[in-house]
């Protein structure tokens, strides 16, 4: 087969191509492929401003504009985002035009990249930027390789050169800066706007994306009896959603709750009241919760206060960066710090993760239930709750039960018991098999029961109760079969994590968990302190031996 047989096939399969991206556009807005600035009216369907479904492509150079609009059109990932990706490959692209006379992309090489790379990595950008701009030129490439326009040979390394060092990062704050920032919220002497107390709470109390809660309809509330429902619609893209599914939250009208569920009716009618009295933009919604006067904190003479613009003599919805600076004024204001004068700057998607464990660990929600709650359709992201799950609910169980810590905790190694008062050592010294308990690993009699009064814990139906018990002696000599029912656990939470079928079963394991480490700190202890004991003994009988010297 010659040449332009082979060439022929691929310019049919890019002109259908072509004319599938460009029909792509009735389902995004009312704009056209020639226009430069394409606003996706029909995707917009929460609080956020118009910008945010805007992508313009005024900076684009002229002789490559036609293949950036492909690439948007192609691209199924929020309009903000393809907008950030199409600033970052215009930079490639104007570096083409600049020092090499706008060339055709078909004649693109990798050596032209690579000058590209270069340039980058003189200027002054961080690491991250570098990388951004990079996975999107490898991302420009890729999509438009179905057009005989592009380079036949993918032209961007494979691999992207610049490689940032992912550090983990704690996204929940310390308890007690946390409960500095309710006393504050909570505190109505306090001059703090109803809506921006209201949005506190609702970040706070359930775990939501900002965006969710900003896009919150004023009839987001249902009454049922004593208790409300609030609704609050999800659309994240990412997560396949054409439209807004709505998430109903039950809450009972009682406590926090009924605090809360008071603080939306007062700003249903603040809203209201808004909207009858003042002018709204046209990119504003009336329909949302969140409508309202522009405003900041201001510091006058030492007390804090709301200070209302007179240049804007209208309302608007909010947006999640807007809330984001509401929280450093208020911290700069307040002077809300850590102990080692660090200020305490929160932000919101903090609270969604304080909100996720907290309903898990305080109110008692399965995972299952939390999952529908975030809107996540699947365990990916829960799951990284669940080490703090663990930790938490290990907290609470000690805690609860009023289990002795692991250093204070009784044991028995090599036929002795530590920890443990003479006359129960007694009476267990008389038969130890009378008091073996429960299992580990396969092996049974792994731990003591010094309950001498007769518990009979062979007798429980419930797993790992003992393990729950202050009157449980772990045996040292089973320790590594302790770390492997610990790590038989651990995959169990990693396998049902993810199957929301299965939340029971890894409700259960978190449970296991939780009191097995418990036991494994004990024995840690236990043998740190035999190892202590061998040491001294050696050394006190070295110096018998050799005092002669």
């Amino acid at each position: 087969m010659n040449h332009l047989a082979m060439i022929e096939p691929r310019k049919d399969h890019a002109n259908r191509l072509k004319y599938l991206l460009i029909n792509r556009i009735d389902q995004l807005g009312n704009f056209t492929f020639a226009d430069d600035s394409w606003y996706y009216n029909k995707k917009h369907i929460d609080s956020l401003p118009k910008g945010s479904y805007t992508i313009t492509f005024h900076q684009i150079p002229n002789s490559y504009k036609e293949w950036i609009k492909y690439y948007a059109l192609h691209c199924t990932i929020s309009p903000s985002a393809i907008l950030k990706k199409c600033l970052k490959i215009a930079l490639f692209l104007k570096f083409l035009e600049k020092n090499y006379k706008s060339i055709e992309l078909s004649e693109v090489t990798r050596k032209h990249v690579n000058a590209f790379e270069h340039e980058l990595r003189l200027s002054s950008v961080s690491t991250a930027t570098m990388q951004f701009t990079y996975a999107s030129l490898q991302d420009f490439f890729l999509i438009l390789s179905d057009f005989p326009e592009t380079p036949n040979v993918l032209p961007a390394k494979q691999i992207n050169p610049f490689k940032q060092e992912k550090t983990k990062i704690d996204k929940r704050m310390p308890e007690v800066s946390l409960r500095a920032w309710d006393k504050v919220l909570k505190d109505e002497n306090i001059v703090i706007p109803l809506e921006f107390r209201t949005l506190y709470w609702i970040i706070r109390s359930f775990p939501n994306r900002i965006t969710e809660v900003l896009s919150m309809k004023r009839d987001c509330l249902k009454a049922f009896y004593s208790e409300y429902v609030i609704n609050i619609p999800s659309f994240k893209q990412s997560g396949g959603y054409d439209r807004e599914i709505i998430k109903p939250i039950p809450v009972l009208y009682a406590g926090h709750g009924k605090y809360v569920i008071d603080l939306i009716r007062r700003l249903q009618k603040q809203t209201e009241d808004l909207v009858k009295q003042y002018n709204t933009p046209i990119s504003a919604k009336q329909e949302f919760l969140f409508t309202v006067r522009h405003w900041s904190f201001k510091n006058k003479d030492g007390k804090l206060e709301a200070a209302y613009s007179r240049k804007h003599d209208s309302i608007w919805n909010w947006t999640g960066t807007k809330v984001n600076q509401f929280f450093k004024q208020l911290a700069l204001i307040l002077n809300i710090r850590e102990k080692n004068g660090e200020l305490i700057i929160p932000t919101t998607h903090q609270f969604r993760h304080h909100a996720v464990s907290d309903r898990l660990y305080m109110v008692g929600y399965s995972i299952e239930q939390v999952r529908k709650l975030t809107g996540h359709k699947n365990e990916t992201m829960t799951k990284q709750y669940t080490h703090q799950m663990i930790e938490k609910h290990k907290d609470i169980l000690v805690r609860i039960s009023g289990l002795r810590n692991s250093h204070e905790s009784p044991y028995e190694f090599k036929g002795k018991i530590i920890n443990l008062d003479e006359r129960t050592v007694l009476q267990l010294s008389k038969d130890h098999r009378r008091y073996l308990t429960w299992e580990a690993n396969g092996k049974k009699g792994v731990g003591i029961c010094s309950d001498i009064t007769g518990c009979n814990p062979q007798g429980t139906s419930v797993h790992f109760e003992c393990y729950a018990c202050n009157w449980f002696l772990p045996k040292l000599e089973y320790f590594d079969d302790y770390k492997a029912e610990y790590a038989y656990w651990q995959d169990v939470i990693d396998r049902t994590s993810l199957d929301p079928n299965r939340a029971a079963h890894t409700e259960n394991a978190i449970r296991n968990v939780s009191y097995i480490e418990r036991i494994l700190e004990i024995c840690n202890y236990g043998l740190e302190q035999y190892k202590r004991t061998q040491v001294a003994e050696l050394t006190q009988n070295a110096e018998f031996k050799y005092q002669w010297e």
